[in-house]
């Protein structure tokens, strides 16, 4: 054999040596992914909110009555009264996500200060009316969609309680102040539409920004007329009207949700 021969013969041994102990050896694993938290909506939730709620009251006189005179129906526009103001509370719900998709009830409820007060009467304005809402109440269904990864917008649906105050007042003039005429309180129903958003902050807090607007249904209601700075003994002179409420509310507020041992959710 000649001496080239033997020196390539050498060489290739050498390198097939090589590569076999190269494939031998461990490929260094790769390092482990981040994991990244996934944010979801499902659980309870408690929150607080504040908001300003803007509205009408239209009133309109259905009946007089009097002791021993029977009933008088009419149908005489009475007024409408622009109402504004602010309102606080809270709010409890429970929100389930499938996907995109997140449906959820909320129930809440605020004290307010919505009030208006406005010149009424029948064909002259010669008396002052006015409406203060004392609390207001919703039960509502909302339907959302997450965007952005923990950003949720979403419209709501259901049925609202509130409780206002109705005076009349006698104009003042000069040195003779104003006088009560009348007064009642109402408690009334109506349907709520809404929408909003509302972003996660952190898994637990998130912020919200919501506006709703709320028809009332026509209440009738008796108002007693007082006389000599009280009420009619027995209920002697009394008016009855037909009170018609809108609002809207325009609030912002904040939740914290529940985790109550549900296990952090992450990918990869």
């Amino acid at each position: 054999m000649s001496i080239k021969t033997t020196v390539a013969a050498a060489a290739a041994l050498i390198a097939t040596s090589t590569f076999a102990s190269a494939a031998d050896m461990a490929v260094k694993a790769r390092p482990a992914p981040i994991p990244v938290e996934v944010w979801n909506w499902t659980g309870f939730y408690i929150g607080a909110h504040v908001g300003a709620g803007w509205g009408e009251t239209e009133s309109t006189l259905t009946s007089f009555s009097a002791a021993g005179a029977g009933v008088l129906p009419v149908n005489i526009p009475f007024s409408q009264n622009s109402r504004s103001g602010f309102l606080g509370g809270g709010q409890i719900g429970y929100n389930w996500q499938s996907g995109w998709a997140v449906f959820g009830v909320q129930a809440d409820i605020a004290g307010t200060d919505i009030k208006g007060t406005t010149p009424c009467g029948v064909i002259v304005n010669f008396l002052s009316c006015t409406s203060k809402t004392d609390w207001l109440a919703t039960v509502t269904g909302r339907l959302g969609a997450v965007v952005l990864d923990r950003g949720l917008v979403y419209v709501k649906g259901g049925g609202a309680w509130m409780n206002t105050d109705h005076r009349v007042n006698t104009l003042g003039f000069g040195p003779v102040g104003t006088t009560q005429l009348t007064s009642a309180s109402t408690d009334t129903f109506g349907w709520l539409l809404g929408f909003g958003t509302e972003w996660m902050i952190t898994r637990n807090w998130s912020a919200f920004v919501e506006y709703n607007y709320i028809d009332f249904d026509k209440k009738n209601e008796r108002f007693p007329i007082v006389v000599g700075g009280v009420f009619a003994p027995g209920g002697a002179l009394n008016v009855n009207a037909d009170l018609k409420n809108t609002l809207s509310i325009a609030k912002v507020g904040v939740n914290y949700k529940f985790d109550w041992g549900t296990p952090v959710a992450a990918r990869y």
